[in-house]
């Protein structure tokens, strides 16, 4: 067929799906690839061609943990960030579908089996290196190129073993690969066959249909039509023709069964049937993975924990100025005194010096220290000590009922996540300067070959603050070495969301797309591939006064009052925006008034994506190779090389060559036109031709994303139709 994989007649099956002949005979052959590609692009299950005409194969994994374990914090980020991906996922898809089965969202590798809460349990799972992957051949049907007939394999050992014949009736066979697979919103591939799927009255088994009515078995697929939908399978018996069509076999039988219990309710076949995809289609494999930046700061992952509430809101009063009034110890324990419980007291203050005689991060310290903690928190639940008080009882709302939040927006941890980069990165230690980042307006030989001829460092300084004034810039750093962390744990088909939208007789039908971990491999647990890099990256901090401004003069409400931060009043009106961000996807108009924290959102959203542009276009690296992280809470945000090979210093070298051009770039007036035209000039928003990146290096999918906040222009969709249009947030007026 045309675009099939043909196989060589003249070399034995077994040798054109075989590894090297030095390959390992306890397992899958292995091919090496990029690390970040093994993560995604040919992660386990992903359908792929193998070079050397090896045919259309599928990637299996390999176990290759690290030599050493990975921090802690870094380990239980991952774990979290899975969890919380897990629970979102769940409740978008269940929204939705309110009478899709459990089984049908998420894989059980991320449910509980006895409780049915979503449980991620690090025992099953294995953080694996990305250096290696397995791959098999599938799928293991084929068809010849000069009748059409068509022959299946039921495994891998039995392709092995047995040999396409050599004629197809009165001529020479012509065997290639069908490269067409059914696909379905479960999860699952499986091969073009014309072999059905019927389950039995009861529900109790599902058996496949290998014979026609005529009782004849071989099949003839006439696919030269250029869509599926016109595709047949011919039975070479009686020339009966069949649709594509095949049925998902475990949601036909669970639907089945359902159907039959006391209440239950018919279900449709478009529930069932798959979907024939070609076996290159994005919709055949959506990776799922998640990144963030690696801190040392242990308490920033601890702090997130539900118990530890308290001290999360001490933190956010010092990183944020908010008054914050404590019991003092003295309070607590004339309380504890007055209960007749002063005994506790003594007990929880040796404890404390007990822990002091372990290292920090110790297992022992850990565990006094959970232990103390817990005899604390036991004096505030049983009304013995007054809880401390935050000056922001929304701030203290939210952070009780963030559990459900999207991680990756969730500003509570994000400006805890911040202030830890900030200590890390940015500001000057005890010893002097820190080496890992350096100010644009304070540069060094490395950056600026005249940084030590004082009338041109005055020149540069005074250039590069004029341009960073006019863009809203308050402050810009470039780091050497940041330290990001991404992860990919499983995978989807037919939509990257857990929700696909059926079409069929002109009416719209939501189905659950179930999350799936990567295949378990031969020790028993399941792989998150993990990738660690330190590249260069430039990290942005907005100026408050000038984001002020521009909130005001475009009406947006719950601004700041006076002597409030601006980064308080984020946390404070933060509603959650979704993993996938569903109240701000461009479809329809849905009257929301301009709220705080999308606004700013999107404003650091759609100038870093304009940064990454420009960046790309200055320096030579790919716009897809270029990640961000947003800070939105502090205005700030970073966009970083994202490559695992070593860093040649590109961002760097861009700025020593051509740093002018670079921030001139993000405020010039062709680059603030849209490639396509009057298409975002004319309604606002975004699109491929204009500041979009690929949905894989975007942080929130290309939402929350306007052109219209950086220039000015037509309001965004999810607004009342009659709004008022943007003023840019590089107008002049906004320069004084």
């Amino acid at each position: 067929m045309k675009g099939g994989k043909t196989l060589d007649m003249g070399r034995p099956l077994r040798k054109q799906f075989s590894a090297p002949d030095d390959a390992k005979k306890s397992g899958p052959p292995m091919m090496q690839r990029s690390r970040a590609q093994i993560a995604t692009s040919y992660a386990p299950g992903v359908l792929m061609t193998w070079e050397g005409g090896r045919g259309i194969c599928r990637s299996v994994p390999i176990k290759k943990a690290f030599p050493e374990r990975l921090p802690r914090n870094v380990t239980d980020t991952i774990f979290e960030g899975i969890t919380q991906f897990a629970q979102n996922w769940r409740v978008r898809a269940a929204e939705a579908c309110p009478a899709a089965p459990d089984e049908f969202i998420l894989d059980d590798a991320f449910v509980d089996s006895e409780s049915g809460e979503i449980r991620v349990d690090q025992t099953r799972f294995v953080l694996n290196q990305p250096n290696v992957v397995g791959y098999v051949p599938y799928p293991l049907l084929f068809q010849c190129g000069e009748c059409g007939r068509v022959h299946e394999f039921k495994s891998v050992a039995e392709l092995a073993k047995k040999k396409l014949p050599a004629r197809c009736k009165d001529h020479t066979s012509r065997w290639t690969q069908v490269d067409v697979v059914y696909a379905h919103w479960y999860g699952t591939v499986e091969p073009l066959s014309p072999y059905n799927w019927t389950v039995s009255d009861d529900g109790s088994e599902t058996r496949q249909i290998e014979r026609c009515t005529c009782g004849w078995q071989q099949f003839i697929l006439k696919n030269k039509a250029p869509v599926f939908s016109e595709w047949r399978y011919v039975c070479e018996g009686c020339g009966t023709q069949r649709d594509l069509k095949k049925a998902e076999r475990d949601v036909l039988q669970k639907l089945k069964k359902d159907s039959l219990k006391p209440g239950g309710q018919p279900f449709e076949y478009i529930q069932v049937d798959m979907l024939p995809v070609s076996y290159r289609a994005s919709s055949a494999f959506y990776p799922q993975r998640g990144s963030f930046i690696e801190v040392r700061e242990t308490k920033v992952v601890q702090l997130m924990k539900h118990d530890k509430q308290d001290e999360l809101l001490q933190k956010l009063a010092v990183i944020h100025s908010i008054p914050y009034e404590e019991p003092s110890d003295a309070e607590i324990e004339q309380a504890l005194r007055q209960a007749g419980r002063h005994g506790e007291w003594i007990g929880y203050q040796s404890a404390l010096s007990f822990m002091a005689t372990f290292a920090p991060d110790s297992p022992m310290r850990r565990a006094v220290e959970d232990g103390a903690r817990s005899t604390r928190e036991k004096w505030f639940t049983d009304g013995i000590a007054e809880r401390g008080r935050l000056a922001s009882d929304e701030i203290a709302i939210a952070a009780e009922t963030r559990k459900g939040w999207a991680q990756k927006f969730d500003p509570i941890r994000l400006t805890v996540e911040h202030a830890a980069f900030v200590e890390e990165h940015i500001v000057e230690g005890q010893n002097g300067p820190r080496k890992t980042a350096i100010s644009v307006a304070q540069p060094d030989i490395t950056l600026y070959e005249k940084a030590g001829v004082a009338e041109e460092l005055i020149r540069y300084q005074a250039e590069v603050k004029s341009v960073l004034k006019a863009t809203g810039i308050g402050e810009m750093y470039i780091l050497r070495s940041l330290p990001i962390c991404e992860y990919s744990f499983g995978f989807t088909r037919v939509s990257a969301t857990p929700v696909y939208e059926r079409v069929t007789n002109n009416r719209t039908v939501p189905m659950p797309v179930r999350l799936v971990a990567f295949d378990t491999m031969k020790s028993g647990e399941r792989p998150i591939y993990v990738t660690q890099q330190k590249n260069e990256a430039l990290y942005i901090k907005l100026d408050e006064a000038r984001v002020l401004k521009w909130l005001e003069v475009n009406a947006v409400v719950g601004l700041p009052t006076q002597g409030e931060s601006l980064a308080r009043r984020y946390l404070e009106t933060y509603q959650d925006f979704g993993q996938f961000l569903d109240r701000f996807k461009d479809k329809e108009r849905q009257g929301m008034s301009r709220e705080l924290a999308p606004y700013v959102y999107m404003l650091l959203h759609s100038l870093s994506h304009q940064l990454i542009h420009s960046l790309a276009d200055a320096s030579g690296l790919d716009r897809d190779g270029i990640g961000e992280y947003i800070f939105p809470a502090d205005l700030a945000f970073t966009i970083y090389r994202k490559g695992m090979t070593a860093d040649l210093g590109n961002i760097s070298a861009m700025w020593r060559n051509h740093a002018m051009d670079f921030l001139r770039r993000s405020i010039d007036p062709r680059m603030l036109r849209c490639g396509s035209g009057s298409l975002c000039d004319s309604r606002g928003g975004a699109c491929p031709a204009c500041i979009m990146v690929s949905e894989v290096s975007c942080n929130a999918g290309n939402l929350l994303l306007s052109r219209s906040v950086l220039k000015g222009g037509p309001a965004p969709q999810w607004e009342a139709p009659e709004s008022a249009e943007i003023i840019g947030y590089f107008d002049p007026m906004l320069n004084s």
